[in-house]
């Protein structure tokens, strides 16, 4: 009897637990609603917090609004920053680094070729 009460008790802290959220979930929730609405100095801001967090979402949100220059200066240098420190965890972190560095580091012809590859 004594162990089923622990078990209960047990199971109530784990489901407690689970369906906590975390401030930097919440701050990037928050940054999607902003930038939704255009407001893209605050949503820069809620998703420089989360980011912070570890949230990976964010991170590759924060990387976006650095490339773009949405609600902060434009810098490509954080940028990637941002993307490098997402991409172990998310596909279109990766994608958005092979992307920029084509297109940065790609020699001049190149260009050139994909125009009358058409």
């Amino acid at each position: 009897m004594h162990r089923f009460f622990i078990t209960m008790i047990l199971f109530y802290v784990i489901m407690l637990l689970s369906s906590c959220q975390s401030l930097g979930d919440k701050a990037y929730q928050d940054g999607n609603k902003a930038f939704a609405k255009g407001d893209y100095t605050t949503s820069f801001g809620n998703y420089l917090y989360a980011a912070n967090q570890y949230i990976v979402p964010a991170e590759y949100a924060l990387a976006y609004q650095y490339f773009y220059g949405l609600g902060t200066k434009r810098n490509t240098v954080k940028s990637i920053k941002w993307l490098q420190r997402a991409a172990p965890h998310s596909p279109q972190a990766r994608y958005a680094l092979h992307l920029i560095q084509e297109k940065e580091y790609a020699p001049p012809w190149t260009y050139q070729l994909k125009m009358y590859d058409k």
